[in-house]
């Protein structure tokens, strides 16, 4: 995309909700310098800063956006790659992995998932839903299967129209994007018969007698 179609579409999203951020190029991480960060991560390559960093702006912004100006600043002249903030207005998006992980979602959830914003990835999709409670990241399970990941509080996803390193990219399916639907209501994972966690875990723990919590 040329920078300023970039900057428009990043600003126009915050309109309709939505916050974006700059990612590097042809890459799925944080441009932390674009937007003014230093990237203490890189000097050291240190994996556990990058995600402390990470998660720790995704969630700020979540609770505090960004203005049109600082969005503006953002990707000035920016080539880079563009990603959404999950969490903010309690938006959760389902980050499918694979096709047939989705395929077989949604097809129990047809109407849902057919006015609801959703994108395709390089191997899966993104659903785009709001929840009535706050959520958090998470993995996500459907039956015994793991089939991806859940992006809420602390979690941001690549958006369209980023492309990757390989020329894979993003991209809303048609008449399915956020300035076309808006996401759609739900009550909680559970109620799209998904969850966050193994439901091996919970007979884990109760054998080991540990105590836990569904967190969504």
């Amino acid at each position: 995309m040329q920078p300023l179609v970039e900057t428009e579409y990043a600003i126009e999203l915050l309109a309709k909700g939505y916050i974006c951020v700059p990612l590097r190029e042809g890459g799925k991480h944080l441009d932390l310098q674009a937007m003014e960060y230093h990237p203490l991560h890189l000097q050291g390559r240190r994996k556990d800063l990058k995600e402390l960093a990470f998660r720790s702006i995704a969630f700020q912004l979540s609770q505090k956006p960004p203005t049109r100006e600082e969005t503006r600043r953002w990707f000035r002249e920016f080539a880079g790659n563009v990603g959404i903030v999950a969490g903010h207005g309690n938006l959760l998006i389902l980050d499918f992995d694979d096709s047939a992980g989705y395929l077989a979602w949604s097809c129990k959830y047809a109407r849902l998932s057919s006015c609801t914003p959703v994108a395709r990835s390089p191997n899966g999709f993104h659903v785009y839903l709001r929840t009535r409670e706050p959520a958090v990241s998470s993995s996500l399970y459907s039956g015994v299967r793991r089939v991806g990941h859940v992006k809420a509080l602390g979690g941001y996803i690549v958006g369209s129209p980023s492309v990757l390193k390989d020329g894979s990219c993003y991209s809303w399916l048609k008449d399915q994007s956020p300035f076309d639907v808006d996401p759609q209501p739900v009550e909680s994972l559970a109620s799209l018969s998904l969850r966050a966690v193994s439901p091996f875990k919970h007979c884990y723990d109760r054998v080991l007698k540990r105590g836990f919590f569904l967190p969504q």
